[in-house]
């Protein structure tokens, strides 16, 4: 306890706080020592990519008018096989802005292509980004936006991905008008992008919230993932320790993300809120917002 002269009054330090962070940081450990464990029963029992994903995989499948999803995956992190999922966005001039677009093929090209033409391709974080390439090389006239700070990391340069324009908190024109966006930044230069299309009501994310089901999982993979908190509908714990050391920004970013009162959000791992999107993402989001 240490007092205040200028204004007379006394102050505690530390113990709120470290009470706060201890739940995560025991997490993260456990975690930790969970995915080394899941390295060797990965190798042991591999799983089919059905069991683990949402087929049919690799094709665009509509969820609202004006959005499709792609389930592909598994993709596999630390030796985890996870589910992963592209949002494909088509505007109202007819073109597509493909959000964390997985594993290019060919057929999965063209049935996109079917839907109307390919003119942005979005890195929304810091770990989304990875098959860009590929898709860049196919669509070489398409428009690669990122997270600030994505191009200038070495693995991002040395894979010859080329970052076109930097997200920023606000709609560029090519989308103004019909897609909202934020960015939603946290310690050790995490950022995510947010976007919420308007005439669909459906707020778009990657991993601000994560909800792997634990059946679609092998035993110790599911340990982990329960572990790391990415099967709460919810923010895994060690994204909530980056955001918890930019509080007061961090809140006020996704407080006005929460206020865009979606009808659905869609995230990359896991099962998606199909409906009932605004309550459910409030409830995702009140260990922050409502602390």
């Amino acid at each position: 306890m240490t007092d205040d002269p200028a204004n007379g009054n006394t102050r505690r330090h530390g113990t709120g706080s470290a009470a706060r962070f201890a739940p995560i940081l025991l997490g993260a450990g456990l975690a930790g020592a969970a995915v080394l464990l899941a390295v060797r029963a990965a190798r042991q029992h591999p799983v089919s990519p059905d069991e683990v994903t949402y087929p049919p995989r690799d094709q665009p499948k509509q969820v609202a008018e004006g959005i499709w999803i792609v389930d592909s995956g598994p993709i596999v992190v630390a030796c985890l096989s996870l589910p992963v999922r592209m949002t494909i966005i088509r505007l109202g001039d007819g073109d597509l802005l493909l959000h964390s677009p997985v594993r290019f093929s060919p057929d999965l090209a063209r049935r996109i292509e079917a839907l109307g033409t390919i003119r942005h391709l979005i890195a929304p974080n810091v770990a989304h980004w990875t098959f860009l390439s590929d898709w860049q090389r196919a669509f070489p006239d398409a428009t690669v936006w990122a997270v600030p700070g994505l191009r200038d990391r070495k693995e991002v340069r040395e894979s010859g991905l080329v970052v076109d324009r930097d997200l920023g908190p606000a709609p560029p024109d090519a989308w103004q008008g019909e897609i909202d966006q934020g960015i939603v930044a946290g310690a050790g230069g995490f950022r995510e992008a947010w976007f919420f299309h308007r005439a669909s009501s459906t707020l778009v994310l990657v991993d601000l919230i994560e909800n792997v089901e634990p059946a679609k999982l092998p035993p110790l993979t599911r340990w982990a993932m329960r572990l790391t908190g990415a099967t709460r509908d919810s923010t895994a714990f060690h994204v909530r320790s980056l955001l918890l050391l930019e509080r007061k920004a961090a809140r006020q970013a996704v407080a006005a993300m929460v206020a865009t009162a979606p009808s659905r959000v869609i995230f990359a791992h896991g099962r998606f809120f199909a409906d009932d999107g605004a309550a459910r993402l409030s409830r995702a989001f009140a260990w922050l917002v409502d602390d």
